[in-house]
């Protein structure tokens, strides 16, 4: 539970901006253009370098060492954006936050894979999970009625000041020691060449080329969707705060929640389900919601999108559990910071490219050019879909026996 909080303010400090942008682009004069360079590329590039070295001291067993640093760092960055008076202070500020942040995940998924058999991990990877959802909620409403009530720069403070509270929670209760029997002292740590040739297989490069697909229309989403209903249709903050805050993460936990509990059952008699699972879900919502983006009614607009979200908030559990059968024990966290990696690099694409197109279409379309844009969002998740599928069909010749 306590990770869940720490996921919390992960994902709050990360969408933060997204929820806050139209009053950031007006306060800093930032083009579309601009808002994905910091957002999307700049802030995912510093994520997904950083990522894979954090997760290698993690794979040693300094788990609550690694999350409590990563979040100090984080916090104190996240209140630093508040202070930004341009671009490129804002943009320093950001990848700040993505130094932090990007060691995190990986040792979670680490410490639970340690703690849990691979039949059930789906079920513990969703709780830990839920964070998403709940930190989608938490940062929409403090989004959208803070700053509509005090302002971009001093909700940032704020939000920051919350997660350096809790990082001496995380050293006290997760302790700074190896877990008990986690290795012998002196033991050799294989090396970063050694545990890299796991990752060779079919399968485990089709999901990084999956999660790859999902991280360029995650981030691009993410990084416009509540401009292009401020825009296009004409919300108010306050009004996203609440009910748009609200619907995504309703949705969003079923979607996680529904989907970890269908994947595990159907794992145990088969590990393709797995991926074959969330295959299927991404699909459908991609189907289901590329209509938010072209209609001209503001409520199906923003259904539309909470829809669109669920495969954002969803996929994580059960694709990371597949990973983690394809690798063994002390590769986990490396696997895992490799699979955000290869998200998080073509994910900053999303963000720059959406906010290109809107630029480019915007003299000639108006408001309306940014939901053309984010057409890219439901394209680019069906080929993921696709990837992951395919991934599953090699999955059980390629998983590891525990």
């Amino acid at each position: 539970m306590l990770l869940t909080f720490v996921a919390v303010f992960n994902v709050v400090d990360r969408i933060l901006p997204a929820v806050l942008i139209e009053p950031i682009k007006h306060d800093l004069q930032l083009s579309d253009t601009v808002i994905g360079l910091i957002t999307g590329f700049g802030f995912l590039v510093i994520y997904a370098v950083v990522g894979i070295p954090i997760a290698r001291i993690s794979d040693r067993g300094r788990y609550g060492v690694v999350i409590a640093v990563c979040l100090t760092l984080w916090s104190i960055m996240t209140a630093l954006g508040g202070l930004a008076q341009n671009a490129m202070q804002f943009a320093v500020a950001r990848m700040g936050v993505a130094l932090g942040e990007a060691g995190s995940s990986p040792a979670a998924h680490a410490f639970i894979s340690r703690n849990f058999t691979p039949d059930k991990r789906s079920a513990p990877l969703a709780v830990l999970t839920l964070a998403v959802p709940f930190a989608t909620s938490i940062a929409f409403l403090a989004g959208g009625l803070i700053g509509e009530w005090l302002g971009w720069r001093q909700t940032f403070m704020l939000v920051g000041l919350c997660g350096l509270l809790l990082s001496p929670v995380v050293l006290l209760v997760l302790g700074w020691r190896k877990p008990a029997g986690f290795s012998v002292e002196g033991a050799k740590h294989p090396s970063l060449v050694d545990t890299l040739v796991h990752f060779r297989g079919s399968s485990f490069l089709l999901v990084l080329a999956g999660s790859a697909c999902i991280g360029i229309g995650a981030y691009g989403l993410t990084s416009f969707g509540v401009a292009y209903l401020i825009r296009a249709h004409g919300f108010t903050l306050g009004e996203i705060g609440v009910e748009f805050g609200l619907l995504t993460g309703l949705l969003g936990t079923v979607g996680l929640l529904g989907l970890g509990f269908v994947a595990d059952r159907l794992a145990a008699r088969d590990g393709r389900w797995l991926l074959w699972s969330t295959a299927i879900l991404m699909a459908v919502v991609a189907l289901a919601s590329a209509g938010a983006f072209v209609t001209s009614d503001a409520t199906f607009a923003m259904i539309g999108l909470a829809v669109a979200n669920i495969t954002v908030i969803a996929y994580a559990p059960p694709v990371i559990s597949a990973l983690h059968r394809l690798v063994p024990s002390h590769a986990r966290a490396t696997a895992s910071a490799l699979m955000l990696f290869c998200n998080a690099i073509a994910g900053g694409l999303g963000p720059l490219a959406v906010g290109m197109i809107s630029d480019a279409l915007t003299p000639s379309l108006g408001p309306s050019a940014l939901g053309l844009a984010l057409l890219l969002v439901p394209a680019i998740h069906l080929l993921g879909a696709g990837l992951l599928a395919l991934a599953g069909s090699w999955f059980n010749e390629q998983a590891l026996l525990e």
